[in-house]
């Protein structure tokens, strides 16, 4: 803030695994629906400002907040709040305004406050968080120790004549019970259409599965992690495929250098799609993102680069295009997840040192 010449931040999030953990990351306050503001002036302190559908009972609950409000009408309590913080004609960063902020909650802002000077702060804001503290790695490895745990129980589950649903259920009462807050659980077998959060499907034997589980810790912070199964021997086409997907999975790794561009992962996973056939161009899904208090932080790749720090945090699930409606059929959901630190030599895996297709035996 004192480099951009502001004198306060108005923080909006959106209580959802992707946009929630804006105001998490400066409040503490876990925000499962609706919108929610926090107001941060360069010094003094911070408000809250809740949406009535969730309420203020557990932003109370953190404790150290001395200001803990619901309303209506936010762009009232923002110009009360900035009012009786002497900034009312000052210079404000709103976050957010670049997405998610409400027209209406940034009309009523401007209308209460004609003399402050709004400006977009969603980079500036998003680009401090992007590199995580010791606290914050500390947190996203717990999250990566308990989905192994979850991952470990889990293939009990995996036999023949148990429906997907009932994989499913067991994966979300496994992470619960570890203390996750929020997360999906999802898993396809052969033939693949789409990774399904519940079908009545039975796992037969022979199966090639893919599970993706991404869960939000007892902190709040993010892993994305899928594993893939067969119950037998793992087919010779699934084998081929898969040693393909490992070899990318490390090219894309290797480049997570600090001071490289995170376009430098496209590169790298195209130059080892070239050398097996495989096509990754044009596709708009992610192939990498930041992660940590939202499922979804800076850089994504594509469409929002960024020179890569020590200490980022990227989830990495390489994108493909498998055109031929049988190749997809056969191969489609087979793929690698993890986080990736950045460092000053490389990407460092977080949750899976190395990734192995798992055999199951009935």
């Amino acid at each position: 803030m004192d480099g951009a010449g502001l004198d306060a931040l108005v923080i909006c999030s959106r209580g959802d695994e992707f946009m929630r953990g804006r105001v998490q990351y400066v409040s503490d306050i876990f925000q499962w629906a609706g919108w929610g503001i926090v107001v941060l002036p360069r010094s003094g302190d911070g408000a809250f400002i809740a949406d009535p559908l969730w309420g203020v009972g557990r932003a109370r609950l953190v404790g150290w907040h001395s200001d803990v409000r619901s309303s209506h009408s936010p762009g009232d309590e923002i110009a009360e709040l900035l009012a009786d913080r002497g900034v009312a004609d000052g210079e404000v960063g709103v976050v957010g305004l670049a997405d998610i902020t409400l027209a209406a909650h940034f009309s009523g802002m401007k209308q209460v406050l004609p003399r402050a000077r709004f400006r977009d702060a969603t980079d500036l804001f998003d680009d401090v968080r992007a590199v995580k503290s010791p606290m914050e790695l500390a947190n996203l490895a717990e999250t990566s120790a308990i989905l192994r745990s979850v991952y470990r129980s889990l293939e009990a589950e995996l036999r023949p004549g148990v429906t997907h649903r009932d994989v499913m259920a067991e994966a979300h009462r496994l992470a619960r019970q570890y203390g996750c807050l929020d997360g999906i659980a999802q898993m396809a077998t052969r033939p693949f259409t789409a990774l399904m959060f519940s079908s009545s499907k039975t796992l037969q034997q022979g199966d090639v599965i893919a599970i993706d589980l991404e869960w939000a810790g007892p902190s709040g912070y993010w892993v994305e992690l899928r594993r893939n199964y067969s119950l037998g021997r793992v087919p010779d086409d699934a084998r081929r495929y898969w040693d393909t997907r490992v070899e990318t999975f490390e090219a894309c790794s290797s480049v997570m250098k600090a001071g490289n561009s995170s376009a430098e992962v496209l590169a790298a996973r195209d130059r080892a799609y070239r050398r097996h056939g495989q096509d990754g161009q044009g596709i708009l899904s992610y192939t990498a993102h930041g992660i940590g208090i939202d499922s979804l932080e800076p850089p994504w790749v594509p469409g929002k680069d960024r020179v890569l720090r020590e200490n980022m945090v990227v989830s990495l699930h390489p994108a493909i295009q498998l055109a031929d409606p049988g190749e997809h059929a056969a191969l489609g959901c087979i793929a690698i997840a993890d986080n990736v630190l950045v460092t000053a030599t490389g990407g460092q895996r977080m949750t899976d040192q190395a990734d192995v297709w798992i055999e199951l035996e009935a």
